[in-house]
């Protein structure tokens, strides 16, 4: 998370430099929207890495699998 943690910051120190710089405030304010982006991309970007880990988890992840099918079927009728 610091990727994303270090984008906020970034993004909050430009914010202060704005109010600070009021002459040069387009300029920071500008970067701030950068920062915020760019922090949109990585949750954005590890959302997807999670879902593709969880396609292809493997066949054990969502329990065995029995070649005769579920035996509680069997047992209740």
């Amino acid at each position: 998370m610091s990727d994303i943690a270090d984008c906020r910051a970034m993004e909050l120190l430009c914010r202060q430099r704005a109010k600070a710089d009021p002459e040069n405030s387009w300029k920071w304010l500008g970067q701030a929207d950068r920062w915020h982006e760019l922090a949109r991309s990585q949750i954005a970007w590890r959302f997807q890495q999670r879902n593709v880990q969880q396609m292809h988890a493997g066949p054990m992840a969502m329990g065995p699998n029995t070649i005769n099918g579920d035996s509680r079927s069997k047992q209740q009728g």
